[in-house]
């Protein structure tokens, strides 16, 4: 299993970073980098929100994974609790998760009243004989990578939203 924690701040007040990370899903039109995410399905209850969504990996899958998989995409089921600003997820191929699994939790906090930040820490595990932890080392790097975009989505919304 690998394990790793990412800090990224963003030069906005907490509720300037929590609305656009809410509302840029909204807009996806306006963030080709997202076009590969799909909302499947949201509720709220109570301080909750239950999302189920689907990344396509097809252009970005390695070929280690890519002959594992029958259906190249992951599903991610989170909840977000908008009474801590904290977000639990876990990220799996669709009936694969012995291959690998993302477990995760974020926080969103203030730093100061025009700056905030979100902090991760993630668990990969990959059941896999033999290649597991290369499948936990590639998804790990595919991971960050996805937390950066993510980042510089937020950041562009921030952008066109002032």
């Amino acid at each position: 299993m690998k394990q790793y924690k990412v800090v990224q701040t963003f030069p906005v007040p907490l509720q300037d970073l929590l609305r656009a990370r809410e509302d840029r899903y909204k807009y996806l039109d306006r963030f080709p980098e997202l076009k590969n995410v799909e909302l499947l399905e949201e509720r709220k209850e109570g301080n909750k929100v239950y999302q189920k969504r689907k990344v396509k990996l097809a252009e970005s899958l390695p070929k280690v994974l890519a002959t594992l998989l029958s259906d190249p995409s992951l599903l991610e089921d989170s909840v977000f609790d908008i009474s801590t600003n904290t977000h639990e997820f876990t990220i799996a191929p669709p009936g694969n998760d012995s291959i690998v699994t993302i477990k995760g939790f974020s926080v969103y906090k203030e730093i100061s009243p025009l700056e905030s930040e979100r902090s991760y820490e993630v668990k990969v595990s990959s059941g896999v004989f033999l290649m597991g932890s290369v499948i936990e080392t590639v998804i790990e790097e595919i991971h960050r990578h996805s937390l950066e975009k993510d980042k510089n989505s937020i950041s562009e919304f921030l952008k066109k939203s002032d």
